[in-house]
């Protein structure tokens, strides 16, 4: 141990061996008022201060000790005294070195630990000293260093939360990971304000790449602050779109290092589980039954390894068998999974995964509605059927998973679990109007279909994808989808395809205004849905036209004959369950009635609003609201549009 030499006013002797804490420092105020106040607590209660913080390798655990103490020197009139375990030295070893550092010679020493034990209590007590822990991993290496002296303090600080000490006094607080805000006041402190803005990217990325991590941010500024003028726009879009590992290889190695040494002290099993649910999980919240898919383990073996990796601080517990891994994490997890893992293992276990997403999305998005489906899943009975708000609900929580599942799937090249990934989020993109991610996800679904060279697959691909981009008014290559899932669909001797791509093709005529068009489109669609498709099949196809006539209609303001047609969609629509469809009938329905001036308008546009709601529509149920608030006042109808309307904002 080394002095490091004692504030104004420390007499000499005084033992100063913590460094300096980080130039910049952001956001731990809080934490610094948690230590104070415990400090102060057990002093006026006449014991001894024993604190714990515990935090990841990178979080800035040791940094905020070391602040505190720059703060708070002037509390501990012997100084600071640092134990840092981890380096080999024995609990023997370091009670001789703590004493020494407090005055004893060495040559005077008691033999036994619990003789040195005791030394270090008669010499402690009557002094007010700072005793500081490094590199716990167990209360053992702890408890022969609780002092008795009344105006000390003993910090431990570790990886893990350790459970013991807290039966022997400890009170205990976790270093979470920085909140974006204090991410961005760290970088533009280390760079200045306006550093990103010739780089045309959102700071936040950079703080999110980094995960939090004061290290990591740490050596991103630095490789930003060193690198020429030219050279920094590039530079943080690099960052940006790859994080970490755009990183110069000695920043890498430095924020690398923070994380070797907890990867090196896991079990087998909970070092695999890392290299490979850290580093290929699709998306960084983790649930136990799809890691243990992963791993081909039970789902008990499963949480197991993933505690042991939360409380060696790689992994976060958010809940009853759910976890979450940061960027850095996943960053190291991935680098030690190319070093230490096959590749045929990596892709058998990321296929295992995916193949989970899909079945689970699957057994959601079956109940959402009647529409054909060409994945194999959706052709076996379903064990379990949730309710429709169950399958919203599952699909929404899940979508980040399940989008990360689609790019994950082709980048190991499984084409088929791509596609058909795909074709199980149609239903929840519609509805909820996901646009940008259903059109990065879908144009990936086409890549599939034309890598597995399958005429059927690519007709679904191109029509889902078409829709989307109908959806945000790119018309032409809308058409253009259409056109080529139409092809695909005469390749494949598919009517229900050709039935599809006509439909669709009328929507587009009708969003350019051309109403004849529309309906003749509309026409063809019927007459294949009449004399080729499945009987099974035809009423379903049938009342989608009479909803697409009713709203092609209704733009012409041809109210009546809209209204007829909404009628025979909603007839069809009230017995099947699919409630969004039965909601866009009622919303045309009161939308024609509304401008025939008929009573009713309100009651459906009611009724309409009410089950879009329900299906998480915000986007339907506004335009329902707005007929409802068009024909009749109602204040609470006109609230929940303002509150719509303020979210759509936002």
């Amino acid at each position: 141990m080394h002095f490091h030499g004692a504030p104004p006013g420390a007499g000499p002797g005084v033992s100063q061996q913590l460094p300096v804490p980080p130039a910049v420092f952001v956001d731990r105020d809080p934490l610094m008022a948690w230590l104070g106040e415990r400090v102060a607590a057990a002093w006026e209660a006449g014991r001894p201060a024993f604190v714990a913080l515990h935090g990841p390798a990178g979080v800035g655990v040791r940094s905020v000790l070391r602040r505190y103490w720059a703060d708070n020197s002037g509390s501990f009139a012997d100084g600071v005294v640092r134990v840092r375990f981890g380096e080999g030295q024995s609990v023997a070893e370091a009670l001789a070195d703590v004493l020494a550092d407090l005055g004893v010679d060495r040559r005077e020493l008691p033999v036994s630990e619990a003789a040195r034990q005791g030394r270090l209590l008669t010499v402690t007590h009557p002094k007010s000293v700072l005793l500081v822990l490094e590199g716990v991993e167990s209360a053992a290496q702890v408890e022969p260093f609780l002092l008795n002296s009344p105006r000390s303090a003993v910090v431990v600080l570790s990886r893990a939360p350790i459970r013991h000490l807290l039966r022997v006094g400890f009170q205990a607080r976790a270093v979470e990971p920085l909140d974006e805000r204090f991410g961005l006041e760290l970088f533009d402190r280390v760079l200045g304000v306006g550093w990103h803005v010739e780089s045309g990217v959102e700071p936040a990325a950079l703080v999110r790449a980094c995960g939090g991590y004061p290290l990591a941010m740490q050596a991103t500024a630095a490789q930003i602050a060193g690198a020429s003028e030219w050279e920094v726009a590039d530079l943080v879009r690099a960052l940006a779109s790859r994080g970490l590992e755009a990183l110069d290889p000695e920043s890498q190695e430095y924020v690398r290092v923070s994380f070797e040494g907890a990867y090196l002290r896991l079990s087998p099993a909970a070092a695999r589980a890392y290299r490979l649910v850290v580093g290929h999980h699709p998306g960084s919240a983790v649930v136990a039954d799809g890691a243990a898919a992963m791993l081909g383990v039970t789902e008990d073996e499963a949480v197991a390894v993933l505690t042991a990796l939360s409380e060696a601080r790689l992994l976060e517990r958010t809940g009853a068998g759910t976890f979450e891994f940061h960027t850095v994490a996943h960053w190291h997890a991935r680098d030690r999974a190319e070093r230490d893992e096959p590749r045929a293992e990596v892709a058998a276990a990321v296929e295992r995964v995916v193949g989970w997403y899909l079945a689970q999305a699957v057994a959601h998005d079956r109940v959402l509605s009647s529409r054909p489906r060409l994945g194999g899943l959706y052709q076996v009975p379903a064990a379990v059927r949730p309710t429709r708000a169950q399958a919203w609900a599952w699909l929404e929580r899940r979508r980040p998973n399940l989008r990360a599942a689609v790019a994950l799937a082709g980048r190991f090249q499984m084409p088929e679990l791509v596609w058909q990934l795909c074709e199980a989020l149609w239903g929840v993109y519609h509805v909820h109007r996901h646009y940008d991610e259903w059109i990065a996800t879908h144009r990936g679904g086409v890549e599939a279909a034309i890598q597995l060279g399958d005429a059927r697959v690519r007709m679904r691909m191109t029509s889902q994808l078409g829709s989307a981009l109908l959806n945000v008014d790119d018309l032409d290559e809308a058409a253009a989808a259409f056109a080529e899932s139409h092809r695909a669909a005469d390749e494949a001797g598919d009517p229900v395809g050709r039935q599809s791509a006509l439909e669709w093709s009328g929507k587009i005529a009708a969003r350019r205004g051309r109403t004849a068009d529309a309906l003749a489109f509309f026409d063809q669609s019927w007459h294949v849905a009449a004399t080729e498709a499945p009987e099974r099949e035809r009423p379903r196809m049938f009342a989608l036209l009479w909803l697409q006539r009713a709203r092609v209609l209704l733009a012409a303001t041809e109210h009546e004959r809209a209204a007829q047609a909404a009628r025979q969609a909603l007839e069809h629509f009230r017995d099947t369950g699919e409630t969004d469809n039965t909601a866009k009938s009622l919303l045309v329905l009161a939308q024609a009635a509304a401008g025939l001036g008929d009573p009713a308008a309100a009651g459906r546009a009611r009724e309409a609003a009410d089950l879009f709601q329900a299906d998480g529509s915000a986007r339907g149920e506004a335009d329902a609201l707005e007929v409802l608030l068009a024909t009749a006042p109602d204040d609470e109808a006109r609230a929940r549009l303002t509150f719509l309307r303020d979210q759509a904002r936002g």
